[in-house]
């Protein structure tokens, strides 16, 4: 439902249009399925040229195997595999500036320009290490990079609250036209639902832990998957390359440093973009 407080003709503007098509392309998951493609496919040949290393490796012919093997992981993965991220990046970038064409309300205005200014400065910290040459690991931990990276997680935030301030404008939290009939059968429609799934509550071993772990408890269902494991995990590789509890901290680091790129590659808040592309539709008729 859009707020009868707007005009519906102000939201069939060219700027309100350019928002929308921002929207549907942050919404976008084509990138990111190109490369889970991709990453399956050289894990299928992967597990070929370990097929291939075993008869080698045996022969004594496992130095002439690495040799000829790193152009083609480089040329074949690394560089494609880096191209499609960096085009899916993009297109996110262009999405957030579709963002800035918003006219009102203005703290959303403020908040998109934001968004894009902290996704500049990943281009800037990139650059920066591009130019100074020497180890990307060290050069993560330099304050210039880690300053970049600061940005980068306002602009996230500045991206959430973006969308927040969207969803409280345009899309009430209550319908008040809503009859009463209408609450008491979707009240009786979920009371039906609880009783057709009682009988497989007791099924422990059939039921889905994850999924119910996410609609029992949301938010640690959210800190467990966000934070809690890529910390373990990265602590227990840590250790497993290093043997050095000292060396954790500068690991756990380098995560916060990165995770912006990756979190503006691909976190997409599905459920809320297409919530906000459902209700502009509904006043912004696509031609």
């Amino acid at each position: 439902m859009i707020d009868c407080s707007h005009d519906p003709v102000e939201l069939r503007g060219a700027r309100w249009k350019a928002v929308q098509r921002g929207l549907r392309l942050a919404n976008s998951y084509l990138g990111t399925v190109l490369i889970a493609w991709f990453y399956a496919l050289w894990a299928l040949i992967g597990l070929i040229l370990c097929l291939v290393f075993i008869p080698m490796a045996i022969m004594g012919k496992s130095n002439a195997f690495e040799k000829g093997l790193n152009p083609i992981a480089l040329y074949g993965l690394v560089v494609p595999l880096a191209l499609m991220v960096a085009a899916t990046w993009a297109v996110k970038l262009f999405s957030r500036l579709l963002w800035c064409a918003i006219p009102e309300p203005l703290m959303a205005a403020f908040l998109a320009l934001a968004s894009v200014m902290g996704r500049l400065c990943v281009v800037i910290g990139v650059v920066y290490l591009w130019l100074r040459g020497g180890p990307w690991g060290k050069g993560l931990l330099l304050p210039e990079v880690i300053a970049c990276s600061g940005v980068a997680w306002l602009g996230l935030v500045a991206e959430w609250s973006f969308i927040r301030t969207l969803l409280h404008e345009f899309i009430p939290a209550a319908n008040p036209t809503q009859s009463s009939d209408e609450l008491n059968h979707a009240q009786d429609s979920a009371g039906e639902a609880e009783r057709v799934t009682e009988p497989h509550k007791e099924r422990i071993l059939r039921r889905d832990l994850g999924a119910w772990f996410k609609s029992r408890f949301p938010r640690g269902y959210k800190l467990v998957v966000w934070i809690l494991l890529p910390l373990g995990y990265v602590t227990i590789s840590s250790l497993s390359a290093n043997g050095d509890p000292r060396a954790v901290p500068e690991a756990i680091l380098r995560l916060a440093v990165i995770a912006p790129v990756i979190l503006q590659t691909f976190w997409i808040p599905s459920d809320k973009l297409q919530s906000l592309i459902h209700a502009f539709s509904q006043t912004t008729p696509v031609k």
